[in-house]
């Protein structure tokens, strides 16, 4: 999943639910993140990131991929 996508697919998950979304600049190229009750650091880097980084940031959210569809 690409970083960009994931961070879109976040907010319009807050907006949709109402939830606290809050983006922080991390150090380099991270983006800190707040979902709902969950914080996590986002590589905000080209391409597609590796699947279990993607799966971590999930579980830090206390999110599943079905959580995120639309």
């Amino acid at each position: 999943m690409d970083p960009a996508r994931l961070l879109g697919l976040l907010r319009r998950r807050a907006t949709r639910l109402g939830l606290r979304h809050e983006d922080a600049p991390g150090k380099g190229s991270h983006l800190k993140v707040r979902h709902g009750a969950g914080a996590t650091v986002i590589p905000m880097h080209r391409g597609d990131m590796p699947a279990g980084t993607y799966r971590a940031i999930l579980r830090q959210l206390g999110l599943t991929e079905a959580d995120l569809e639309e």
